[in-house]
């Protein structure tokens, strides 16, 4: 068996998960080769190689660009800002590379239909982060659904809360700027739409309701700048395989069950109900 050779771009939160995740696949799975870290991208050489340096990787650049096409490299992480997503996929795989990218997808459908072109007509792996998807939890909920044990489902509920951004003096950064997208809806709302679409199918008709709990936030470095995006979302959705409703409550700043503490939390819960009984997970970190 090969060895993998991977490339990182971008190392802000989801980055540092992605190289954690790729240290730890030889340990978490046995039967295969542990994968090499080959180079890593910022945007400058200097933030390039100390982050190359703290997480392992072997070479840095501060060219995403040279990144996709170094033949030492066979799948390429993008975990940068949501807008520069098309571009690096789409450049990754027409150089012949797996690609893991984080979510949301794009923040553009015309972008998002483009990047599922250029993965069709590679032939390689692409991938998206719904890391939810794969929980055991949402692999129960699945069988109990195919064994018919909650009967025929009727309506489903999930509620994602998010707090780190719940403080207001929070200083203004990219996931408050239009370019990223809507919002809570886009920005971690696949999350649940990546679930109903597993456990339940595709999405006929949809309405929702997006606000912005904040209009402004302080700039690092003096004055106030208006917030772009919504922060809360709660959208109701009909199912295209099955005659129900699911309500997906998605709110990213106001305020978690983390609150204001200094600990920022992620809740997520599930429920499933039917004519029979109900499912209900929850999780919480």
């Amino acid at each position: 068996m090969t060895s993998l050779g991977i490339g990182l771009i971008g190392t802000g939160y989801m980055g540092k998960c992605h190289a954690l995740a790729w240290n730890a696949v030889a340990a978490v799975f046995g039967d295969v080769d542990r994968p090499r870290l080959a180079v890593l991208a910022e945007t400058s050489q200097e933030l390039a190689e100390r982050k190359a340096r703290e997480l392992g990787f072997a070479r840095a650049t501060g060219d995403w660009r040279s990144l996709v096409t170094d033949p030492a490299v066979d799948v390429v992480s993008i975990t940068t800002p949501n807008a520069f997503h098309p571009e690096m996929a789409i450049a990754a795989l027409e150089a012949g590379k797996h690609v893991w990218c984080e979510k949301p997808m794009a923040t553009r459908l015309p972008d998002a239909e483009r990047m599922l072109a250029a993965a069709r007509a590679s032939g390689r792996v692409a991938a998206l982060g719904y890391n939810y998807i794969q929980n055991p939890v949402i692999r129960l909920i699945r069988r109990l659904l195919d064994e018919g044990r909650i009967g025929e489902v009727h309506h489903v509920r999930l509620e994602m809360d998010e707090d780190f951004m719940a403080n207001p003096e929070e200083f203004f950064y990219w996931k408050s700027e239009a370019t990223s997208g809507h919002g809570a809806l886009d920005d971690f709302g696949v999350h649940a739409l990546s679930l109903i679409r597993i456990l339940f199918g595709g999405v006929r008709r949809v309405c929702g309701h997006m606000a912005k709990p904040y209009a402004d936030r302080p700039v690092n470095g003096g004055g106030r700048r208006a917030v772009e995006t919504y922060d809360i979302a709660t959208a109701l959705e009909r199912v295209d395989i099955q005659a129900f409703d699911g309500l997906a409550n998605l709110i990213q700043a106001p305020f978690g069950r983390g609150g204001l503490g200094e600990r920022s939390s992620s809740d997520v819960e599930r429920s499933p109900v039917g004519s029979d009984g109900a499912a209900f997970a929850g999780q919480t970190h």
